[in-house]
This record gives C-alpha cells, sequence and structure tokens, in this order.
C-alpha cells in the first residue's frame, strides 16, 4: 500500500498554492522579479545630497550641495576628490569622470538631458560657471564637458527643475524674471540657443517639478501654488506646451485642497507613454503624500497609492514606477503594503496598472545632520538603470552617501537562508513540518522545496509570495515514513536564479504510538511563538518554545504558581498591569490563533489574557484587538477591530478559581471561539484592523471593548501560544484534551 503524503491548508502539490481555501496558480519565480536589482553597483559618492540626476551619452550628471567626491567604500573624509556641486560618472562603472571639472559658485537642484543626449542643462543657486556669469541655468556639451557658450537664459532667482521637450526647454523655480522679462517661476527657452520663449504661465507659488508628455501635447507643473493664470489650481496643472493656456485636469481631484491640518504638494512628475506620474509630500498628520496616475490624453486619473511619508521622486524603469519616500505608513487607505511602525522604506516600486507595491526592498537611511533629512531626493535612469540621489549616508546597510545606482544585472538579490526546521512526530507514522517563508528583495514570488533526509529527496514543493512585512507559513504532513524511523529535513528557496538551503533539522524519530506531551501536541501544530511561562520566580524572560526566538519580557507579574499542565508552572498578573510581551512585532496578521489557559477567582473579576498590540511597553492605543479577554462575569471575549469592534462571548462563570483553555481563531474574516474544547461562537467579519505590534499575554487596556475593564490581579494564564494561521476544531480539542 502506497502511504499518502497530507498537505494542510497552505500546503501544494507543484506549483499550485492553497491560500484561504482557493487554489491559485502562482507565477513563476525569477532572478529579478522587479526591472531592476536590490543589489547596488558600484557607484562613487558624495560628501553632501545630490538634488539633481540626469543620464546622457554613456555619463550620469549628478548635481546637489556636494562639495567633494569620494569612490565607493571611502569612508568620509577619506580619498575625497574637490567636486562642487556638479559632477559626472561613467554610467557603466560609476567611477568619476574626472575630466568633467565646472566650477560653480552654487548649488544645482535640477539637471536634465537633451533626447539626443548631446546636451545636460542645470539648474540651482550658482551665478558663474568656469568664472562665466550663468544666472542660475546653464548648459553642457557632454561630448566635450564644455560649458555652451550661446546658451545663456538669465534667471533672476532659483531653478529647482528643468525638462526638455523636442527644441524646448522648460523650467520652474522660484523666479520672476528671465532676461529681464517677466516670468513667474515657469518658462521656456529653445534648446539650440537658449531664446526666450513667449510661453509664460503666471504661477503664484514656487514650482516644485514640471515635465513634458512624451508626445509634446501638454506640460505638467506641480508645486506650492495655489493659481495659474488667475485660475484656481491646487499644486498641480496642466498646461498647453504653446501658450501656456490652463488644460481641463479632471484628474488632479486625487490632491485635496489644503485645510488647517493638511497641505500637500506635488514634488516629483515622470511622464511614460500614455501616463503621467505624481508625488505627493503633505504638511500634517495623515495629509496625502503618495503617487498617482492620470492619462495624458483625457487628464483624467487612473489610480492613487495613498502611503504616507513624502514622496520625492519617481521614475519609470522598464514597465515599473520607482519612488523614492520616506514612506512610513503604506497600510493606508487599502495602499497595499506595511503598516504604521514597520518602520522606513525609502525605496519602493509600484505597478505602473494600479500602483500597488512591487516586488523591489533595498532601502537607503536619511542622513539626520542634512539641509532635508528625507532620504532619496532625485532619480535618473539611462533606460535600464535607476541613479538614487539624496542626502542618505548608507543603502542596503552599508555606507554609500548621497549617491547610488541600480542596475538589472543578473543574478539579482538572494533570498533569505530558510530557518532551520522544527519537525515533530506526535501520531504514528506521522511527521508535521512548519516553517515561515523568507524574503528576496528583488523577487517576491519565490519557490520552496521540502528536502528529506541526507538524499536531499524533493517531498513537496511551494511558490509563493512574501514580502518584508508579510511572511505566510508553510505546512506539510509526511506520512511517507515509517514508525520508528529516524530522519531529517530541509528547506531549500529559489528565486529562478539563486538556490539557497537551510540546515539540516536535528533528527526526528517516528513516533510508533500517541504522544501524551502537552508542549508536544502544541509544538506539532507549529506555533510561531509558544511562552509555557514556566520560568522561576524572579524571572525575567519568558522563553519562546516554538523555535522562533520570541523571548518576552515579564513586568508585574508572580511566577512559579501551579500550572494548568502538570510539570509546568504558571505566570499570575500580580498587579493591574502585570503582563509578558514578546519582543518580535508582527504586521497586521489576517490569519492567526491566540490560545492560553486562564484561571481567574472571584466575582467581577477578569480582564486580558492574551493579544495584540501596538505597545511594546505600555499599554496599547486603544487596548489593541486580536485577543482573549474575560468579562466581570467571568464570559470569555474574543475580539477583533475590522475597523468597528467585533466580539464573540462564551457563558458565563468562568471565573470560577478553575484553569479553563481558550483560543481565538481568525482566517480572513471567519473568527471562531473555542472555551474548554468547544466552539463557543462564530462570525463572519471584514479584514483585521492593519497595524504593527507584539503578541503580548496578560494586563491591556479592555475598557473601550464589551465587558471589558474588569480587575486583573490574580489572573493566572499558563501554556500562551500563537499561530500562523486558524487552527481546526480537532486541533483546538486536541490540545484541550492533552491536559
Amino acid at each position: 500500500m502506497t502511504r499518502r503524503r497530507l498537505f494542510t491548508r497552505l500546503g501544494v502539490v507543484g506549483t499550485v498554492l492553497a491560500v484561504a481555501g482557493t487554489l491559485l496558480i502562482a507565477p513563476p519565480a525569477q532572478g529579478i522579479e522587479a526591472s531592476l536589482s536590490a543589489v547596488t553597483s558600484s557607484t562613487w559618492q558624495t560628501n553632501a545630497s545630490v538634488q539633481g540626476i540626469a543620464v546622457a551619452a554613456g555619463k550620469a550628471y549628478a548635481g546637489g550641495r556636494f562639495t567633494t567626491v569620494r569612490p565607493p567604500g571611502a569612508a568620509p573624509g577619506t580619498s575625497e576628490v574637490g567636486q562642487a556641486y556638479l559632477a559626472a560618472f561613467d554610467a557603466s562603472t560609476g567611477a568619476l569622470i574626472s575630466t568633467f571639472n565646472p566650477v560653480l559658485n552654487g548649488q544645482v537642484y535640477a539637471v536634465a538631458a537633451s533626447a539626443d543626449g548631446s546636451r545636460i542643462f542645470v539648474g540651482g543657486d550658482f551665478t558663474t560657471v568656469n568664472g562665466q556669469t550663468r544666472n542660475r541655468i546653464a548648459a553642457f556639451d557632454t561630448a566635450t564637458g564644455a560649458l555652451v557658450t550661446n546658451w545663456k537664459p538669465s534667471v533672476s532667482y532659483r531653478v529647482k527643475t528643468i525638462a526638455v521637450s523636442g527644441t524646448t526647454v522648460y523650467f520652474g523655480g522660484s523666479f520672476g524674471l528671465v532676461n529681464g522679462e517677466e516670468r513667474l517661476r515657469l518658462a521656456a527657452v529653445t534648446a539650440d540657443t537658449g531664446a526666450l520663449l513667449p510661453w509664460a504661465p503666471a504661477v503664484n507659488g514656487d514650482v516644485y517639478a514640471v515635465d513634458a508628455a512624451d508626445d509634446a501635447s501638454k506640460v505638467y507643473a506641480g508645486g506650492q501654488f495655489s493659481t495659474v493664470n488667475g485660475t484656481s489650481q491646487n499644486t498641480v496643472t496642466s498646461l498647453d506646451p504653446v501658450t501656456g493656456a490652463v488644460l481641463p485636469f479632471p484628474g488632479a481631484s486625487a490632491v485635496p485642497p489644503p485645510n488647517g491640518s493638511c497641505t500637500t504638494r506635488v514634488k516629483a512628475i515622470d511622464t511614460s507613454g500614455d501616463t503621467v506620474y505624481f508625488g505627493n509630500g503633505g504638511d500634517g498628520g495623515g495629509c496625502f503624500d503618495g503617487t498617482w496616475a492620470a492619462d495624458i490624453a483625457t487628464n483624467t486619473l487612473k489610480w492613487k497609492n495613498q502611503c504616507l511619508g513624502a514622496t520625492e521622486a519617481v521614475k519609470v524603469v522598464n514597465g515599473w514606477l520607482y519612488k523614492g519616500s520616506h514612506a512610513h505608513d503604506c497600510a493606508n487607505q487599502g495602499a497595499g503594503g506595511f503598516p504604521q511602525g514597520f518602520g522606513y522604506r525609502f525605496l519602493l516600486t509600484e505597478k505602473l496598472t494600479d500602483g500597488t507595491l512591487g516586488p523591489w526592498y533595498p532601502n537607503t537611511d536619511a542622513d539626520p545632520n542634512s539641509a532635508t533629512n528625507v532620504g532619496p531626493l532625485a532619480f535618473g535612469t539611462g533606460g535600464d538603470d535607476l541613479w538614487v540621489g539624496g542626502d542618505f549616508l548608507n543603502v542596503n546597510g552599508t555606507g554609500q552617501q548621497g549617491l547610488t545606482r541600480f542596475t538589472n544585472a543578473a543574478p539579482g538579490a538572494a533570498p533569505a537562508k530558510p530557518a532551520k526546521l522544527q519537525p515533530f512526530s506526535v501520531q504514528p507514522g506521522v511527521v508535521q513540518i512548519h516553517f515561515p517563508t523568507v524574503v528576496d528583495n528583488d523577487d517576491s514570488t519565490l519557490t520552496y522545496r521540502l528536502l528529506k533526509g541526507f538524499s536531499n529527496t524533493t517531498i513537496a514543493t511551494w511558490t509563493t509570495k512574501s514580502t518584508p512585512w508579510d511572511r505566510p507559513w508553510l505546512h506539510y504532513t509526511d506520512t511517507a515514513v515509517t514508525p520508528g524511523e529516524v530522519t531529517n529535513y530541509r528547506v531549500e528557496v529559489t528565486d529562478g536564479s539563486t538556490t539557497i538551503r537551510g540546515n539540516y533539522s536535528d533528527p526526528v524519530t517516528v513516533a510508533s504510538t500517541a504522544s501524551t506531551a502537552y508542549d508536544q501536541i502544541v509544538g506539532a501544530d507549529g506555533p510561531q511563538a509558544y511562552w509555557r511561562l514556566g520560568e522561576p520566580a524572579g524571572a525575567t524572560t519568558a522563553v519562546d518554545a516554538s523555535g522562533q526566538s520570541n523571548n518576552g519580557t515579564y513586568t508585574g507579574v508572580t511566577l512559579g504558581g501551579a500550572g494548568a499542565i502538570a510539570g509546568n508552572t504558571a505566570m499570575t498578573t500580580s498587579s493591574s498591569s502585570g503582563r509578558m510581551v514578546g519582543q518580535k512585532a508582527s504586521s497586521f496578521p489576517q490569519q492567526f490563533t491566540v490560545e492560553a489557559w486562564v484561571k481567574q477567582s472571584g466575582l467581577l473579576r477578569g480582564g486580558r489574557i492574551i493579544g495584540f498590540g501596538n505597545s511594546r511597553t505600555g499599554n496599547s492605543g486603544g487596548g489593541g484587538d486580536r485577543m482573549l479577554y474575560m468579562r466581570t462575569n467571568g464570559s470569555i471575549v474574543f475580539g477583533v477591530n475590522d475597523g468597528a469592534q467585533r466580539t464573540l462571548t462564551s457563558t458565563y462563570g468562568k471565573n470560577d478559581g478553575q484553569w479553563h483553555h481558550v483560543v481565538g481563531t481568525y482566517d480572513n474574516g471567519a473568527m471562531k471561539l473555542y472555551v474548554d474544547g468547544v466552539l463557543s461562537g462564530s462570525a463572519q467579519i471584514g479584514a483585521a484592523s492593519l497595524y504593527y505590534g507584539w503578541w503580548r499575554v496578560g494586563y491591556d487596556l479592555t475598557n473601550s471593548w464589551p465587558g471589558g475593564g474588569a480587575t486583573q490581579t490574580g489572573m493566572g494564564i499558563d501554556e500562551a501560544a500563537v499561530y500562523p494561521y486558524a487552527l481546526t476544531p480537532a486541533q483546538v480539542q486536541s490540545h484541550y484534551a492533552a491536559r
């Protein structure tokens, strides 16, 4: 008889991925799923921020506040070469082109190239170049590096942005005059001689970004303005490329109007094909900081992504929109990514079709001592690369100041090494295996193979998606084993180019008889955290028995009391703040189980047992959710917030001084409560609230929840566990029966 290999809810054969009961055919893994590798290519650095970049004629031109440049890997202050405000680098090697050494007397904000790459145009605060008068805008020949002698428009104040369209150079900034003629913050000159054109939109505030449609049908400008040509225009406008007239722009409704708590401005524009892309930065909590796209032909809105964290640069490269920002909340209003608290992601990519986040996760930081302190400020591309300039000090955790670049060179980033497996065998002829997926910084879709024995025989294959903020678990039940057999397992993961193998598991002996050990039965079901809470009195650290190294910290508890499970002690909340908090944070779990044993005595006593919260040390704002708590009447409540407080409540009287097994499960809206192995309630609700937090055992605020706020002192809690999926009724019953 042939034994079957049993796959759990998330198990798959071949590359068919089962998620929440639905079979999905996942796209094949590849070395670089985004159009660029997340691995940086060797590039020289600057000693201060880069604010404008253009790639032309095999060179990358960077302008900014810097005064010196240095080789890759060189620490600040070492191997520096004097090169103030403007420098050129080899587009293939990233090396400094030392023969291009113009002398400017002020910083550069904007760099743009002609369509044929024969010239670059730079704008900023300078008034001389190579000793010659050049008031805030100048042109250079890319073949010779020489300043173009007959191209010298005179601009009265800062030039912040430049765009070249055919034979026309459009520019914007803070100026009021060009060649002595009124040009209110926008102007145009010819690309060959710099002759002033009659194009003269009148803008009542500074212009930060300008770009022209690829077909030259429209010019777009954004900045700190509210009117153009006397017409109300909220920070963005679409203009006739010849007359400067304001064109209808229904898509601009994506930008909310300023109010007392929010003012947002368009800070970056990139046109590509039939679409124009915008990046916004806002002042005020929750103010629009995201990206949006409009159809150039109709000027109607295509999509809007509301990540929070000001966007400073956008650029289309090979079918993806790359974004430079200090994004800190991309779960905001359905933006499709990580929640507040996860940290800053200074580099992201988005799909051109809908703006959702793509599979590209390199990162920079921001120089806290810089004038800007925002991270990436400028992008440039030669078509198959992305040059990034800004005020950062590090890229991907390695020192690299001011300038870096990414290419599509294979193999790209490698997947992280899979964790060492912890197989369990608690039933005769059965081995259970659970493990988290890993992250690859430029390929979110990876293929995993479960290997058995030292022969590395493949027994299961999955293809699934993971991101730095959402790493699903995979589960497998192996029945092709013999009672008494000793074997081991390991996982390998591939992105299509690079394969990484995890370490062999410790040997597991296949059970001949069913185990009755509670901790083994729990371990076999794959908890992502399992705190037995059996440390001796005086201990401050709760050991995570799941193998996932999520140890916790005790505060305000008494340890060493009699527990629910023979041979193990329990935790008692000795004060109103008594709790244990795991050290590892998680992002908005949408599949989970919370489980514990609880004992409480006395009328009107109850309290929080286990759940999720947004604070590692103090009380969670709003009390958190995804929690089990006891009401004053002794009923057990399972609470999940899907925009409203949703609860399931058991019968009362569980504050009777006896140990009770309590479990709450949630699977993409399906929530269930079990008490003492029996289903006590179920409901179908919406998606659980999106935030970054910690799993916590014991006290937290429940006052705002139905029946919450009971006196917590004296509550015993034991064998607390959290799982990355919803336990089945049979699993819950087996845990209860194992006591």
